[in-house]
This record gives C-alpha cells, structure tokens and sequence, in this order.
C-alpha cells in the first residue's frame, strides 16, 4: 500500500539507485525520510518518482536541505509534471540543487478520487522548465492559515507563478499573492493562468509621507506567502 516510490542517484546515469524510499505506511499523510540515517545525504543528483498501488494525482514530494529546521531551502517535484528529474534543472539561489538534499518528505493526496481544486507552481526564474515550489489546495485548506514561503525559503524569490484549474475546480477558486501574512498586509487575488510577477504591479498606496523610501515595486519583490480562495462547491441534484 504506496503512493510513491522514489528512487535517488548519486550519478546522472547510474544503472542502480542509491536509495530508495517510499511511504509504506499509509496512516501517515506525510511520510518523512531522513537521509542522513542511510548515509545518503547530500548524495542525489537525479531523481525518479514510479507511482504506487495508492498513487492519487496530487501526490509529490519535497527536497529539503536542512534536518530539523523549520525554515530551510526547498524544491518539490510532482510525477504528473516530471517523473525522472535532473537536480541541475531545479535552480535555486542560483545554484543547482545537485548534492544539497539531506531530507525527502512524501506528500500525499487526502482525496481518493485524485481531485483537487487548484495547483500553483513557483518558479525562480523565466526560462526554467520545472517548477522550484508547488502547492495543491488541499495542503492549505481555504481560510485556513495561509502558506508562508519563508518556511521554504521563498519569500521575495518566485518570478513567474503558473495557476492550473484541477478537476474539482468551481468558478471563481483564486489565489491570493499576500505581502505578509498578517491581516493588514497587502493582498493581490489571481484567477488560473500563467502570470510574470516582475510585471504584476500592486495596487497603489496613498503617498508616503516620506516619499524617498524605496518601497518594493512589483509582486516578485513582494510575495511572501499565499492563500488560497475557494467558493463553495456546487452540488447537482
């Protein structure tokens, strides 16, 4: 009873992995492995996700680089978007991910029927193929507390965010950029599609009274976490 396999290779081409885990334990939405215990972090510089007997779409996982703090970086991969990945192709401050893995968490769907209201992908930059972050709605269930990008070290980072309708998807679910995460904070609500945030611009504040401080000017200066908004769901009779 799994959802995902995943396979870690210390060498691009390798025949055999180097690891492999899984999430055997089902009464654990979230499966965790510490690859410090197997003498494996920092090691992975390919990775291959193979679906389970359980495989519910919306199952991921993540890549962190620290064990035991609550704030670290992180890149999830999804097997409906890429199952066999390069570390090289996640970018991150910069850098590869490649060889900067000592933790791989298993998220896996609550919904046996694989549906979903809305998936966001973060991306670093423009031009990369695969998305450094992504989040389902149900991870955030909606007015609930919103997600902060901090813990994944995020926040300020995505330069294009990519809005996909899944197929529980009902007219008028959005997502809310957020500045902060308190109450004040400034909000920016964004329907599906593929947005640049270096071009999204904030809604325009009252003048300063000390107009020389440079404030942030676009929302990929800006974001710092997300919300997710989702009407009430529709049932036909």
């Amino acid at each position: 009873m799994t959802h995902l396999y995943v396979e870690l290779y210390d060498r691009p081409h390798a025949q055999f992995p180097c690891y492999t885990l899984d999430d055997h334990d089902v009464n654990q939405r979230q499966y965790f492995h510490n690859l410090t215990h197997h003498e494996s972090a920092d090691r992975a510089v390919r990775v291959v996700i193979k679906p389970g007997d359980e495989y519910r779409t919306g199952d991921h996982i993540r890549l962190m680089r620290e064990i035991g703090c609550p704030h670290t970086d992180t890149v999830a991969i999804d097997p409906i978007i890429a199952d066999d990945v390069d570390l090289n192709q996640l970018y991150y401050e910069a850098q590869a991910i490649e060889n900067r893995t000592a933790g791989v968490l298993i998220v896996t769907s609550p919904n046996p029927d694989s549906g979903y209201r809305l998936r966001v992908s973060l991306y670093k930059d423009a031009d990369q193929r695969l998305p450094s972050l992504l989040f389902y709605d149900w991870e955030y269930p909606s007015r609930t507390r919103p997600l902060d990008l901090n813990r994944f070290h995020f926040a300020h980072k995505a330069a294009v965010i990519t809005i996909e309708p899944g197929p529980n998807y009902e007219a008028g679910d959005r997502v809310l950029l957020r500045e902060g995460l308190g109450g004040a904070s400034r909000i920016h609500a964004l329907e599906p599609g593929t947005y640049n945030l270096h071009q999204l611009m904030p809604e325009r504040k009252a003048a300063a009274a000390m107009p020389l401080i440079r404030t942030r000017r676009n929302w990929a200066e800006l974001l710092a976490g997300l919300e997710f908004e989702l009407q009430p769901r529709v049932v036909i009779r």
